[in-house]
C-alpha cells in the first residue's frame, strides 16, 4: 500500500510542477481516475502526459480514453513521416482519414505550432496535437452527423 501512496504523490507532484500550481484533492481524482478509466497507471510520466494533454485540447467533448486513442493514432501516422513534414502532406493524410475540414478549423489547430503554410514544414513530433485535435474533430462530428 505504502508504494502506490508514494507513486501517487509524485505523480500528484509531478502533475502539479507541470501546471505550475496547486490543484484541489478533487481535480486530482478527477485526474486520477480518468488515467485509471483509460488503462493507465499513475505515475509521474502519465499524469504528466495527461497534463499536456489537457492544455493542447483543453475543452475536448469526446472522453479521456478517446483522446488518448486518438493521441495514440496520430503518433503511429506521424512515425511513418520523415524527418519534416510539409502542410500540403498533412492536409493528405487528414484526407486519406476522411478529415476535410473549413480552413479555419484547420488553422486554429496549427496555432500552437505557428500556423498553417502548405509549404512549410514542420516537425512530425510537434504535430500531434494538431492530429489528436483533427481526429477528435472526427469523432465529434460523427456524433453529431449519427455516423
Amino acid at each position: 500500500m505504502g508504494n502506490k501512496t508514494q507513486t501517487n504523490s509524485e505523480a500528484r507532484l509531478a502533475y502539479e510542477l507541470h501546471l505550475g500550481k496547486r490543484v484541489s484533492d478533487n481535480h486530482w481524482y478527477k485526474v486520477k481516475r480518468n488515467l485509471e478509466d483509460g488503462g493507465f497507471e499513475v505515475n509521474a510520466d502519465t499524469a504528466v502526459f495527461y497534463a499536456k494533454l489537457k492544455q493542447h485540447l483543453p475543452r475536448t467533448s469526446v472522453g479521456t480514453l478517446k483522446v488518448f486513442e486518438h493521441y495514440q493514432k496520430a503518433e503511429k501516422l506521424l512515425a511513418q513521416s520523415a524527418s519534416k513534414i510539409r502542410g500540403l502532406e498533412i492536409l493528405e493524410i487528414l484526407s486519406n482519414q476522411g478529415i476535410n475540414p473549413h480552413p479555419a478549423t484547420i488553422s486554429r489547430w496549427f496555432k500552437p505550432v505557428g500556423g498553417f503554410r502548405k509549404t512549410r514544414l514542420y516537425y512530425p513530433e510537434k504535430l500531434t496535437p494538431v492530429l489528436t485535435a483533427a481526429f477528435i474533430y472526427q469523432t465529434v462530428n460523427s456524433i453529431k452527423l449519427g455516423a
